[in-house]
């Protein structure tokens, strides 16, 4: 009979084996206790106070702004009040991006709002005397955001 080339015996690799195994385990009963899962942040959404939005049609496609207020108002739990909805100032339909102007920076809202409908660009132009809270200025990819699936 051949002797194995390296020098551990089979019962001590069995050993090594177990132990790693036994370690795998509680390193990850260690990370399933000690991690905590992510909430979701909006678990409770009757927290988050209404959302003043104002709907600005940047594309130039006739009649987005009202489909993508239609959009937003569909899920009986929508935390958007809708004020207005109209085409951008001087018709100057220049936006191929979609993107929030923030009125008033409130980041719980914001982070609902960016959840809610995707869209992650973002500008600041707070003004403490605005009646809005946010402005969505809706560009070329709104279908991406926006689509009636």
């Amino acid at each position: 009979m051949r002797k194995p080339k390296n020098k551990l015996s089979r019962a001590l690799k069995r050993e090594l084996i177990s132990l790693s195994v036994i370690l795998v385990l509680l390193l990850s009963l260690f990370i399933y206790l000690i991690i905590p899962e992510k909430e979701d942040e909006f678990e409770n959404i009757g927290t988050i106070p209404l959302i003043k939005l104002v709907l600005l049609n940047g594309c130039g496609y006739s009649g987005i702004a009202s489909d993508v207020k239609e959009y937003l108002l569909k899920d009986e739990n929508s935390r958007f009040d809708i004020i207005a909805w109209r085409n951008v100032d001087r018709n100057k339909f220049i936006y191929t991006k979609s993107l929030i102007v923030v009125k008033k920076a409130d980041e719980e809202k914001l982070g609902y709002l960016m959840k809610k409908t995707g869209i992650k660009r973002r500008i600041y132009a707070t003004n403490k005397n605005s009646i809005e809270d946010f402005q969505i200025i809706l560009g070329k990819d709104y279908q991406y955001y926006f689509s009636q699936e």
